[in-house]
């Protein structure tokens, strides 16, 4: 009979109150109770780190829509935005966004593709194509590509919910899929003199806000239940006024101590990914889609009194653009 490590067994009951909903503590996937209601709304993950291929390139990878093709579509919302934004100044702004819009799904199952890029300031530049194919990108070039592809995030969720993180576990995101907007450009058409920049996204609905996100796990383990929506819609700029006290609460009640909960807070708001485009190291420079957040997280977050899920990657990256893996063959797919 295996001995489960009473050591956190207090916190982890913490963390399971905290995240009541969906995935519990997933990256963002179903963060919010509102998004469930259209699944390709709602952001799982995003990605930033320095292209395997190319040294100077940056790779950002936008994935929506949890186990798309079973609890929604595997096409992306025709009626929605899909943005994607650099702060490269460190004003907690975009600088430069990408904004990716879908139309009506063909006979095919392909939707047309649309992406503008725009600079503060300065002008905007589009380019079209359609989703499973590369889409060059004018100007200072680089390549997007919109697909259904293997959802990359792992986690014991069973673990999670069972107390018995630690121990050997199995990842509940093997063989799901999820919907992948990739782009790699030109790692100085992102940045201002310095290597470092910021990401984050967002997903919208004519001009409503509907979900966004910067690092791993921000909303979903840190944000009250009662204002995860109000994060959604929130602006990263304000994070610092309108969620840091409910971030030092949690991370208080998790066991930190006033100064590395007020630290952390401090680190993690705004909720931004911060990379260097000149290193390849992982999170929490960017984030690689290997790195393993959840166990860099659950030490951060509980002063190492939980250091790790029990699984490991077990999805298969390529070594070219879009680097993401190939989508699985659902089970049970519901259709478009």
């Amino acid at each position: 009979m295996s001995r489960r490590p009473l050591i956190g067994l207090a916190t982890l009951s913490l963390l399971l109150t905290l995240c009541v909903y969906g995935t519990a503590f997933s990256a963002d996937h179903g963060d919010d109770p509102a998004l469930r209601f259209d699944t390709r709304l709602d952001i799982n993950d995003l990605y930033a780190f320095q292209s395997p291929s190319n040294a100077d390139n940056t790779v950002i990878i936008m994935t929506v829509g949890p186990a798309a093709g079973v609890l929604g579509p595997s096409t992306f919302h025709p009626n929605a935005k899909f943005d994607i934004f650099v702060d490269n100044n460190g004003d907690a702004r975009g600088d430069i966004r990408f904004r990716v819009r879908f139309g009506q799904v063909g006979e095919d199952g392909s939707q047309p593709v649309g992406i503008e890029r725009r600079v503060r300031g300065g002008g905007r530049e589009t380019a079209t194509g359609t989703t499973g194919a590369n889409i060059s990108l004018p100007g200072d070039g680089g390549t997007l590509l919109c697909d259904i592809q293997d959802d990359p995030f792992f986690f014991n969720l069973i673990g999670f919910r069972t107390f018995t993180l630690g121990v050997p576990g199995q990842n509940f995101f093997r063989g799901l899929n999820t919907m992948s907007i990739a782009l790699e450009v030109p790692s100085s058409s992102l940045t201002d003199g310095d290597s470092n920049i910021g990401v984050y996204c967002r997903t919208l609905r004519g001009f409503t806000k509907q979900d966004r996100m910067g690092r791993p796990a921000i909303n979903t383990v840190l944000i009250p239940g009662t204002k995860k929506s109000d994060f959604n819609t929130g602006n990263p700029r304000r994070d610092q006024m309108d969620f840091r006290q409910d971030m030092v609460n949690n991370l208080l009640a998790l066991g930190n101590d006033q100064a590395t909960a007020d630290g952390l807070a401090d680190f993690l708001l705004p909720d931004i990914l911060t990379i260097d485009t000149s290193s390849t190291a992982g999170f929490p420079n960017g984030r690689r889609l290997e790195d393993d957040v959840i166990d860099i997280e659950l030490g951060l977050l509980t002063g190492n009194a939980v250091t790790t899920d029990g699984v490991d990657n077990d999805s298969t990256f390529t070594d070219t653009f879009p680097y993401i893996g190939a989508a699985n063959q659902n089970l049970f797919p519901i259709g478009n």
